[in-house]
């Protein structure tokens, strides 16, 4: 259809079934076709499908606006909470009583791991399944391949090749470190991501909100690579960790233009000492602080430099 009317129509395909499609459809379409990524929704498009348009709005004046205050700070950091917490997959999005949210996202984890195991091939479920429930717990951590295949008792290349599928099927991310000059900063392991909070905490099964959590420091870096996905290819971002233990969770455009970013859950704990090997060793790359806590007007304005 295409090859015949190219100049009259657009095709957009969607899916994530991508072993599927690799082993139907076997023309690429070399130059024929542009790949991109739909992510789950944004927080703008979980307030819009909720219909609060009027928080939308408020967003928006506090992105642009500096001094800008709010009445309603309140009922958007409980927007937030809830968004941080159930994610982003629209039926669970539109969904208002938490036990359907809850019920929905454990019917999306049974569906997308049954699926991607048939069509990818995979022999032993239970072991998938338990890998990727450890990969859900490490978030934001380096992914060691001889530990993983140590507690689950399968070879390093079984590992690595379930980590591909849960790549191949879009449900994590591995961010590769960045190293320039320094060899201590030659690190080769990846750090690990999902791409939905709510798919995270189901898969742990801990639906507790933000400030009540153990985690809540993982939860909310993995909600920061979660944002930084929407505006950057994931070939751009970047961490940096020397072999010492000196470290900044993201590192965004190392070619042109770069930034990194550290992530703090609560802005007091940041201590700007612990970077100092990172700015002498890059002082022309600028190091932003973001944090969640204390919630106030500024939090979106803070998102809006990411």
């Amino acid at each position: 259809m295409y090859d015949e009317h190219a100049t009259t129509i657009k095709i957009v395909a969607t899916g994530s079934s991508a072993f599927y499609i690799d082993k139907t459809f076997k023309d690429s379409l070399a130059g024929r076709k542009r790949l991109f990524h739909l992510y789950t929704c944004s927080f703008d498009e979980h307030l819009k499908l909720r219909d609060k348009e009027d928080l939308y709005d408020d967003v928006k004046r506090l992105e642009v606006n500096s001094s800008a205050k709010s009445l309603k700070i309140e009922l958007l950091h409980q927007e937030w909470n809830n968004y941080m917490i159930y994610g982003g997959y629209p039926a669970v999005v539109t969904e208002y009583d938490n036990k359907e949210k809850i019920a929905y996202l454990k019917e999306i984890r049974n569906s997308f791991v049954k699926r991607d195991i048939l069509e990818s091939g995979v022999q032993n479920e239970n072991t998938f399944y338990n890998l990727f429930r450890i990969i859900a717990g490490q978030t934001g951590n380096l992914v060691n391949v001889n530990e993983l295949s140590g507690i689950l008792k399968i070879k390093n290349e079984t590992v690595t090749n379930y980590l591909y599928v849960l790549q191949k099927c879009f449900h994590i991310a591995l961010i590769r470190p960045f190293a320039k000059s320094l060899r201590k900063e030659l690190v080769k392991m990846p750090k690990v991501y999902l791409f939905d909070n709510g798919l995270r905490n189901c898969l742990i099964n801990n639906f507790e909100m933000p400030a009540l959590r153990l985690d809540k420091g993982e939860l909310w870096e993995n909600m920061c690579f979660r944002l930084l996905a929407e505006k950057y290819d994931l070939d751009a971002i970047f961490f940096w960790r020397t072999t010492e233990g000196n470290e900044v969770d993201f590192l965004l455009n190392p070619v042109e233009n770069p930034y990194a970013v550290e992530v703090k859950f609560n802005k007091n704990t940041i201590k700007e000492n612990k970077y100092k090997t990172f700015k002498n060793t890059y002082p022309d790359i600028p190091l932003h602080y973001i944090w969640m806590e204390p919630f106030d007007e500024n939090f979106f304005k803070l998102l809006n430099t990411l």
